[in-house]
């Protein structure tokens, strides 16, 4: 009787040490699904994936554009660009691809381009909504490349 006293308190030994272990793996998932300390869930970034792949500079060769963009709002602006995003996609696509070569490679051109972007979102956001543009804070190229 003392053997099946001894088997009995290690099944219990390691039951508790795989429920402690389970307990630490769900806390440690739970802790990080929170933002991190000293964001600023305020201000949202919201990428507008997927990346944007589109012909330019519409000569005899097929050149190619892919650009990441991700948009900087203040809430609930974020919100508003989410719900209208084909309508946003739409114009950007159009934007891009009706770009030349040396606005894309060139430092200055780069930053027009980034600059239209913006100001293309934030018409897109008044023209269906009637405000809210005020809301669009930034936008970021966060992956750029051109194939000449």
């Amino acid at each position: 009787m003392p053997r099946l006293h001894a088997n009995s308190a290690r099944f219990s030994a390691r039951l508790l040490l795989a429920v402690a272990f389970l307990l630490g793996l769900a806390s440690s998932a739970w802790s990080s699904s929170a933002p991190p300390s000293g964001a600023n869930s305020e201000f949202p970034y919201v990428e507008l994936s997927p990346s944007f792949v589109t012909n330019y500079d519409g000569g005899g060769r097929l050149r190619y554009l892919k650009v990441d963009v991700s948009v900087r709002t203040a809430r609930p602006g974020d919100e508003v660009l989410r719900h209208h995003m084909p309508s946003v996609r739409s114009r950007l696509v159009e934007l891009f691809s009706g770009q030349l070569e040396e606005n894309l490679t060139s430092t200055e051109g780069k930053e027009k381009l980034r600059q239209d972007a913006l100001t293309l979102i934030r018409e897109a956001i008044d023209l269906v909504e009637g405000e809210g543009s005020e809301n669009i804070l930034d936008l970021f190229f966060t992956s750029y490349v051109i194939q000449q």
